[in-house]
């Protein structure tokens, strides 16, 4: 595929325009602890991170530990919410972009409703014309479901679309879906 012009950027948000890797983290192991007993010993972080990008549940799938843990760690990421930052940068170029009129979304394995309440708590959320969180399709990344979403409630052109984001899943995602990926 030839790299057209961009003309609408889809954004993932976890490691990408926010930083908050530590947050998750601790969410993990205090869910792991919770569930499975303090003196289980959790597998290592770096193993979760091989799959960032897909949603908790599907991680969990893929590590082999029990979905109990996905409710818990929502309620340990929502407490430490307030501590996530976003990446030097980010505003600016999502102001840029705002004030040349580039439509901007945001395609993310987190839920729905914490995506919004994240972006909104950041200041962030008012740069999007839509939030697609791996609840919102049947098939979140790395299918191409969450990326077509946008592409349908936004009317753009996958081709001049371009999918940013920090994991292989993101990558994967934008491309399925006919989209140049950063």
């Amino acid at each position: 595929m030839a790299n057209l012009p961009v003309q609408a950027v889809i954004f993932d948000l976890d490691g990408t325009l926010i930083d908050s890797k530590q947050v998750i983290a601790e969410a993990y192991h205090a869910a792991h602890a919770e569930v499975l007993g303090a003196d289980a010993v959790p597998p290592p972080f770096s193993e979760y991170c091989r799959y960032l990008g897909r949603s908790f549940p599907e991680i969990m799938r893929q590590m082999g530990l029990p979905l109990a843990m996905h409710p818990v760690f929502m309620r340990e990421s929502n407490a430490r919410m307030h501590r996530i930052q976003v990446f030097d940068g980010v505003m600016a170029l999502l102001a840029t972009l705002h004030e040349r009129q580039v439509p901007m979304a945001i395609a993310t394995g987190k839920d729905h409703a914490r995506t919004e309440a994240i972006l909104g708590s950041l200041g962030l959320l008012k740069y999007f014309g839509a939030v697609v969180g791996s609840d919102d399709v049947a098939r979140p990344k790395p299918a191409a479901d969450m990326a077509l979403k946008i592409v349908q409630a936004l009317e753009l052109c996958p081709a001049t679309t371009l999918f940013v984001g920090d994991a292989v899943a993101d990558l994967q995602c934008g491309r399925s879906a006919g989209m140049q990926t950063a």
